[in-house]
C-alpha cells in the first residue's frame, strides 16, 4: 500500500500565477489555526509535526468556498435552506478557492510522504512511520473525496508533487484521473490506515518504536484510536457512497466496516467527533462574514416543514433543532418576538421582497431587531455570528448511525427491525447532543437570547436525558404515531436521509451529495432546485492545464457543466 517517493531534495524557484494565487488564497482558510503550525523545536517551521497541521489547518471551509458555493448553491439545491434573491452568480471564485485549498495541502502532503520515506530509508525499517502516515491517509482521503464530489473527475495521482521534479511533465500538468480509480484507491487507502492505527502495536517488526509527532497533532495529540474511528467512517460514507455504482466492489468493505469502531463521541471541550472546536484551536474561518455580505440565505418552506406540522394559527413545532437553526421574523404588533415563517424554494412573482439586517453585527446589542423588511426566517444570528466557540463539523456521530441504519434497510448488512429502530433513535440522540450544547457552551449565545421554548427543555433536564426524550419525540411524530408510515423499505430510507439531511445543517454540501445520490431527500419541488450535478473547473485549471482540460472535457456528456452528472450518480 505504501508508496515511496525518494524524489530530488532541491526545490527550484517557479513563476507560475496558480501557485502564487495557491498560497494567497490557502492563507484564507487557516485562520486561528497560526500556532498550531510553531514549531518550537524548528523556528523554520519546516519539520513533519507543522506540516501536518497545516493540512489539518487546511479542513476549515474557507470564505469564498462558504459565500459562493455553500450559501449559493448547496444550501438551495440541497434545500436545507432557501435564497432570497440570485445576486452572487460567481461561483468560479468558490471553486477556485476549493481548489487551490486542495492542492496546496496536497503538495504538503506530498512532502510529508516524502519526509516519511527518508526516515524509513535512514531507520533501514519501513514501517516506523506507519502510524503517522496512516494519520496523513485520513486528512488525504477526506480532503480528496471532498473534492473529487465536487468536481467529478480530477488531477490526483501526479498532482502536487511539482515542487519535487519540477522538470517532470506530467508533473506540471497533471493528467485528471477518473473518479472511479481515485475512489477506490482511497477506500483502499483508508481500510490500510484503519487497520495500523486499530492495531495497538506500538513497535514495528524489527522492535523499533514508531515514529510520532505527539503534540503537533493538535487534533487528537497522537490518539491512534481516535483516527481509527474516523477513518473507518470515512470508509462507511464513501463506500456507501458509490456503493450503487460498483456493490461487487463496495459491500465487502461495507460489511467489514460495519462491525468496527467509529465515531460515536461528542466533547464541546475540543476533542468530540470530527469536528474542529474552535474553543480548542482558536477561532476557525469568518462564517459571519459570509452571511452578513452575502445577506440571501432564509429557512426555507423544505425545512420547516420537517421540522413542524401547519395548524389553522401559528406552526406547531415538534423538532427542537428549529430554535437553534433558526430565528423568527423581524417582531411585529401582531407577533412581538417575531414569526416563524419558512421562504419558498421557488420564487414567483408574488412572493414579498425580503430584506433586512437579521446578519449584522448590530444583533450583538439588540438581538430582536432584524429590521423591517425581513419578512422570514433567518439563519440563527448565534450559529453564523460567533467564530469562536460554534463548530466547524466534518463528520458527525449521528452521520454514522444513519449510514449503518441505510446499510440494514437496504440489507447490505443483515440485522433486525429493532436494531434498525435503534440507530435512527441514536443517530437522533447523538445529533440532538451535539446541537444542544451550542446555546449553553457559547458566551454570546448564553448570556443573549434563547428562544423561551428551548429555555424551557433546557429546565426540563440534562442534555443527555432531554436529547433522549427529543429523539423519542420525534420518532413518535413521525413513525409510531403517524398512520402514513408504512414500515416499507422506503418509509424507512426516506426516514434515514431526512434525519441524516437535518443533521448536515452546517454541512451543505454532505447534503448536496446525499440530495444526489439519492433524490429522496425532502423537498417540496420535486427535487426541481438540484440542477448542479457537479461544479465546472476553475479558471486557473483550465488555462494553465488547457490540453488535459481539453481531453477531459471531451470524456464528460454535458462538457464541464455542472449538467454532467460525477461518476457515482445513478439516477
Amino acid at each position: 500500500m505504501k508508496k515511496k517517493y525518494f524524489k530530488s531534495h532541491i526545490m527550484k524557484k517557479i513563476f507560475l500565477i496558480t501557485v502564487i494565487i495557491t498560497v494567497i488564497t490557502f492563507g484564507s482558510c487557516t485562520k486561528g489555526f497560526e500556532e498550531m503550525n510553531v514549531n518550537p523545536m524548528s523556528p523554520t517551521g519546516t519539520d513533519i509535526g507543522p506540516l501536518f497541521n497545516s493540512v489539518a489547518g487546511s479542513l476549515a471551509y474557507c470564505m469564498d468556498e462558504q459565500f459562493y458555493l455553500c450559501n449559493e448553491i448547496f444550501y438551495p439545491e440541497s434545500e436545507l435552506g432557501a435564497l432570497t434573491s440570485d445576486a452572487w452568480g460567481n461561483y468560479s471564485i468558490g471553486t477556485q478557492n476549493v481548489w487551490n485549498n486542495y492542492y496546496y495541502a496536497l503538495s504538503n502532503i506530498h512532502d510529508i510522504d516524502r519526509r516519511l520515506d527518508e526516515m524509513c530509508e535512514s531507520n533501514n525499517d519501513d514501517e516506523i512511520d506507519d502510524k503517522v502516515r496512516a494519520m496523513l491517509i485520513v486528512l488525504k482521503a477526506f480532503k480528496s473525496l471532498k473534492v473529487t464530489d465536487i468536481f467529478g473527475e480530477i488531477p490526483y495521482f501526479e498532482a502536487g508533487s511539482v515542487w519535487y521534479d519540477t522538470e517532470n511533465q506530467s508533473y506540471r500538468k497533471p493528467k485528471f484521473d477518473t473518479q472511479e480509480s481515485i475512489y477506490k484507491s482511497l477506500l483502499n487507502d483508508l481500510i490500510w490506515a484503519r487497520d495500523i492505527l486499530n492495531s495497538g502495536s506500538t513497535v514495528t517488526a524489527l522492535g523499533n518504536q514508531y515514529f510520532s509527532i505527539e503534540n503537533f497533532d493538535v487534533l487528537y495529540y497522537s490518539n491512534y484510536y481516535k483516527w481509527g474511528k474516523i477513518a473507518n467512517s470515512l470508509i462507511l460514507r464513501h463506500a456507501l457512497r458509490m456503493r450503487d455504482k460498483d456493490p461487487s466492489f463496495a459491500d465487502p468493505i461495507l460489511v467489514d466496516a460495519y462491525t468496527q469502531p467509529v465515531i460515536d463521541d461528542y466533547d464541546v471541550s475540543g476533542n468530540g467527533g470530527f469536528i474542529l472546536w474552535p474553543s480548542y484551536l482558536g477561532s476557525v474561518g469568518d462564517m459571519h462574514w459570509c452571511f452578513r455580505e452575502h445577506k440571501n440565505l432564509r429557512m426555507g418552506e423544505t425545512v420547516f416543514s420537517q421540522m413542524s406540522v401547519e395548524t389553522d394559527t401559528t406552526p406547531n413545532i415538534f423538532d427542537i433543532r428549529t430554535y437553534i437553526f433558526f430565528d423568527t421574523n423581524h417582531k411585529t404588533d401582531s407577533f412581538p418576538d417575531g414569526q416563524w415563517k419558512g421562504y419558498p424554494q421557488i420564487r414567483t412573482v408574488s412572493t414579498p421582497t425580503e430584506g433586512g439586517s437579521p446578519y449584522a453585527g448590530s444583533r450583538d446589542e439588540n438581538y430582536l431587531f432584524k429590521g423591517p423588511a425581513c419578512l422570514y426566517s433567518p439563519f440563527n444570528y448565534y450559529l453564523i455570528r460567533d467564530e469562536a466557540f460554534v463548530p466547524e463539523i466534518l463528520f458527525s456521530a449521528a452521520e454514522v448511525c444513519f449510514i449503518k441504519a441505510e446499510l440494514l434497510a437496504k440489507n447490505i448488512v443483515s440485522g433486525s427491525q429493532m436494531e434498525l429502530d435503534e440507530f435512527i433513535r441514536v443517530g437522533i440522540y447523538n445529533s440532538y447532543l451535539l446541537w444542544l450544547q451550542l446555546p449553553l457552551n457559547t458566551p454570546r449565545w448564553k448570556n443573549g437570547y434563547i428562544y423561551p421554548q428551548l429555555q424551557d427543555v433546557y429546565a426540563s433536564g440534562d442534555i443527555w436525558s432531554i436529547s433522549y426524550s427529543q429523539a423519542s419525540k420525534v420518532l413518535n411524530q413521525l413513525v409510531y404515531t403517524n398512520p402514513e408510515f408504512d414500515y416499507s423499505q422506503e418509509a424507512y430510507l426516506k426516514l434515514i436521509y431526512q434525519q441524516r439531511w437535518l443533521d448536515l445543517f452546517r454541512q451543505p454540501h454532505e447534503a448536496w451529495s446525499l440530495a444526489r445520490r439519492t433524490f429522496m431527500t425532502p423537498t417540496t419541488t420535486n427535487h426541481q432546485k438540484l440542477t448542479s450535478y457537479r461544479m465546472p473547473y476553475p479558471p486557473t485549471e483550465i488555462s494553465y492545464n488547457y490540453d488535459n482540460y481539453l481531453r477531459q472535457v471531451a470524456k464528460m456528456p454535458f462538457g464541464d457543466t455542472k449538467e454532467t452528472k460525477v461518476w457515482w450518480m445513478t439516477e
